[in-house]
């Protein structure tokens, strides 16, 4: 995405409050991958759309990914996010969850007025999903375990959902039969999974030692998969690890025995994700060069990390 993509974005946050807009700007003016958007625009791409139809899509997953961190930001009490102090350090709580309330609005706004019923009723079972898994975490939050399909439950609810939703809402506009509408939701899906897995192997991993967002999730208490690759060899340090309040212990517990075995077996999990999405798309004619590219770019996010 580009500078343009990223001054509508803050266009949109204005209101009559000045607080929107002036929080969209401090968001949006650190910059960043725009991943979502951009799963929507290569997927408009792959099927032949012009890049203005789907412009309301790439906005609202944008808006509603943007959200949704606000809120979590605020639900995790945090103080920074990629190296910068969070909305709620910088203007409040109270702030940084009403922006996230006019994004959703906003997001649903513009949705709307694409006049499609299923993409506006999906979307919703989107936002609920989200929501869903966020509270789910919740409930697990210092519960360690190394459950695959917890974890994967969770992570599809938090993220894979609006990836799928990125895939498959392009597809509904260029009027795919039901088919390929089902491989784009699988690829979408499994893609996001990839996605959270290496985010939670970059958590792990942080790329200099003074990186203020290294073992975030360790400290959240959340048994993302290079932990559970660690439970599986020393199951003993789930315990442990559910006792120990100070920060700093836990993230020094899991450099002290995270090795770069378990990182690897975290990295296989991711690239089979990949490869499993690329073969869905495969099979029903779908996988482009630039799709493909999307995995692979995932992934290489993890090159000489470890």
């Amino acid at each position: 995405m580009n500078a343009e993509f990223d001054a509508g974005l803050k266009a949109i946050t204005q209101s009559s409050a000045r607080l929107t807009g002036e929080i969209g700007e401090y968001i949006f003016d650190a910059g960043g991958k725009r991943m979502r958007p951009q799963m929507v625009m290569r997927m408009a791409e792959s099927l032949g759309l012009a890049a203005e139809t789907v412009m309301p899509l790439a906005y609202t997953v944008e808006l509603l990914h943007t959200a949704s961190l606000l809120h979590d930001d605020v639900v995790d009490e945090a103080a920074v996010r990629r190296s910068r102090p969070t909305v709620n350090n910088v203007y409040g709580e109270r702030p940084a969850l009403l922006a996230g309330d006019y994004m959703f609005a906003s997001g649903l706004d513009l949705i709307c007025k694409l006049g499609q019923p299923a993409i506006m009723l999906d979307l919703i079972e989107t936002i609920k999903s989200m929501t869903e898994g966020e509270l789910r975490e919740l409930e697990q939050a210092n519960q360690f375990h190394a459950d695959l399909s917890i974890y994967t439950d969770i992570i599809y609810l938090k993220t894979g959902r609006l990836f799928e939703f990125c895939t498959w809402a392009p597809g509904v506009l260029a009027g795919l039969d039901e088919a390929k509408l089902t491989a784009l939701r699988d690829y979408g899906r499994l893609i996001g999974l990839a996605f959270q897995i290496v985010d939670d192997i970059v958590d792990v991993t942080p790329g200099d030692a003074t990186d203020k967002d290294a073992f975030n999730d360790v400290v959240e208490g959340k048994s993302t998969m290079p932990l559970m690759c660690l439970f599986q060899v020393k199951p003993e340090l789930m315990e442990q690890m559910a006792g120990i309040v100070a920060a700093d212990e836990r993230r020094q517990l899991v450099r002290d025995n995270l090795t770069k075995d378990m990182l690897e077996g975290s990295r296989y999990q991711a690239q089979m994700f990949v490869n499993t999405a690329n073969f869905v798309m495969e099979a029903q004619g779908l996988l482009t060069d630039e799709l493909r590219a999307i995995g692979d770019t995932i992934i290489a996010q993890l090159n000489g990390r470890f």
